[in-house]
């Protein structure tokens, strides 16, 4: 199966640091709550223009339901009884019980928040290291480490000269190779899928002339009891009747606190097809094209952030914007120059 991988002496590794630190903290937490999660920051006058790190959805005696609270805030249910409180920062929809909402939602563990977010900027940069061949064909989706889909779309960034690619993918129950001429390929309807619970390497390899260059991957595929999780918040927030763009906002939290950057970004992406004006949208958009090491997407996607926030005379996401952007513009100025733009 692996041939072409291990005896060809040009091949050259190219693993991402931050690809492999995810997977390795999806392995030791069996798939816990990891990420990168950011806080939902959309000013509203019920949070006093704080950061919101929380949502109340029902069973607080004084604020009404889908208010959104900061980390002081009081949580006061009914003698005996609890708060539906959905954390941004978990993802998930807790009980509590009366406190500061603070100590309820706690924020993920440093360990947990491993990777690129505008927390953690040193590891945004991903530099190849001397021994790896720049012109590597460098997976682009799926987006991050963990799935949920047993059939990804794989696609990669193009290598400069390269006649063609061969693709295998290997775990349990899946061991496949095949060669194709361009940049894309369909996960094959004639191949076993992917299995949950269950870690799959990735090489995607170029052909030019008689040089091989490759370059190796992880994808861990998520527990279906994890799966089920989330779609049971998912299916929980959707029947809180409000708009496409809110909802949007809380299943991307959802889908990072999981570290499922692909289903994030399909569904912020699904928001600005249809010209959202929301620039929470596009912010958040960047970050999770940041976490997925799509620099150029993520760099597009701050851009439209800061014109709609200064549109809308919104200086938090601005100011957040303008953060991820500069994140971005370091990042793409460490490229080497033999990297191509990719399409995104």
């Amino acid at each position: 199966m692996w041939t072409v991988l291990k005896s060809a002496k040009t091949t050259k590794k190219c693993i991402p640091i931050q690809v492999v630190a995810i997977a390795s903290t999806l392995l030791f937490s069996n798939l816990g709550a990891l990420g990168q999660t950011q806080p939902i920051t959309t000013p509203n006058i019920q949070s006093g223009g704080c950061e919101p790190i929380a949502k109340i959805i029902e069973g607080d005696r004084h604020w009404a339901s889908l208010s959104k609270v900061c980390k002081s805030a009081q949580i006061n249910p009914e003698p005996g009884g609890t708060v539906e409180v959905f954390c941004y920062l978990r993802g998930s929809i807790l009980q509590v019980s009366a406190g500061t909402i603070g100590d309820k939602c706690l924020p993920l563990s440093t360990r947990e928040r491993s990777g690129c977010s505008l927390q953690n900027e040193h590891n945004c940069i991903n530099i190849k290291g001397p021994n790896e061949d720049t012109d590597a064909p460098l997976r682009i989706t799926p987006y991050g480490v963990a799935i949920i889909n047993p059939r990804p779309m794989l696609s990669w960034v193009t290598t400069p000269g390269a006649s063609s690619y061969i693709v295998q993918v290997e775990g349990i129950g899946v061991s496949w190779s095949l060669s194709v001429p361009n940049t894309r390929l369909p996960y094959p309807k004639d191949q076993p899928a992917l299995q949950a619970g269950n870690v799959y390497d990735v090489n995607i390899i170029a052909k030019r002339g008689e040089k091989f260059i490759a370059c190796q991957s992880l994808l861990v595929s998520v527990s279906e009891d994890r799966v089920q999780q989330v779609a049971t918040t998912i299916k929980r927030l959707q029947t809180f009747q409000e708009s496409p763009d809110e909802l949007a906002i809380d299943m991307d939290a959802v889908y990072n606190a999981q570290a499922l950057i692909d289903e994030s970004i399909a569904v912020l992406s699904a928001r600005t097809k249809v010209s959202s004006q929301n620039p929470a949208i596009y912010r958040l958009l960047g970050e999770r094209y940041l976490q997925g090491n799509s620099v150029f997407a993520a760099s597009s996607a701050y851009k439209s952030a800061i014109a709609l926030a200064q549109k809308v005379n919104n200086p938090d996401e601005l100011a957040l914007a303008e953060a991820g952007a500069k994140i971005a513009a370091i990042t793409q100025s460490q490229l080497l120059p033999t990297r191509i733009k990719p399409a995104q």
